[in-house]
């Protein structure tokens, strides 16, 4: 029985896809935040939210490849 990660990863591919598109527009949108003065804060909170939205897409796309290289392994 696989982990819960990988169950996710490999049911709902989509999801990480969609969470590393967030992760990527809040990371250009927190970068343009830091130019403002007033909104430096906000930025990096942004920021660091975006690039964790960045590493779970990261993630989940390594553990689909890792399910599917061991798929291949199996079969062969």
């Amino acid at each position: 029985m696989a982990n819960p990660a990988v169950r996710l990863a490999r049911d709902f591919p989509w999801f990480h896809r969609w969470i590393g598109l967030i992760g990527n527009t809040g990371f250009v949108i927190g970068s343009i935040l830091f130019l403002v003065p007033g909104l430096v804060y906000s930025g990096t909170w942004i920021f660091v939210l975006a690039s964790t939205g960045m590493m779970i897409d990261s993630a989940g796309e390594k553990i689909l490849r890792r399910e599917e290289e061991r798929r291949k392994t199996e079969t062969a």
